[in-house]
């Protein structure tokens, strides 16, 4: 008994410090906090608690509050140009809206490797520029 709650202290403990660094990495650089969340979440939940799809799920659910601080910060600071941003809003709300609805008709096993495949292009991107 004594054994399982330090287990689920300590699962709890990993995963409040992968949200702290999610929240900072989507702080700082505008992206990196989903795939650090994503990647704490799989390695700390075993299947049976959270299927793969929920960890995405989770994630994105986790990343919009995240986000939305983030801009009210930038915004604050004279960081946000909204003439710009403004051109890709709603492309962008229509992609996830229809990523949402795909969610629940690919494989987890496809998901994971299109979730790979964009981590590492998104890697090699930015060690290029």
């Amino acid at each position: 008994m004594v054994k399982e709650k330090l287990k689920a202290k300590s699962k709890i403990a990993i995963l409040a410090l992968g949200g702290l660094f999610g929240g900072l990495a989507n702080g700082l650089l505008g992206a990196g906090g989903g795939i650090i969340m994503t990647f704490v979440l799989e390695r700390i939940m075993t299947e049976e608690e959270m299927p793969a799809r929920d960890i995405f799920a989770n994630v994105i659910a986790a990343t919009l509050p995240i986000s939305i601080f983030s801009t009210i910060i930038y915004g604050i600071r004279g960081d946000l140009q909204t003439d710009r941003f403004s051109i890709f809003v709603i492309p962008a709300v229509i992609g996830g809206l229809a990523g949402a609805y795909l969610l629940s008709r690919i494989s987890t096993k496809w998901l994971k490797r299109i979730f790979a495949i964009l981590v590492i292009w998104s890697g090699i991107y930015m060690v290029m520029k």
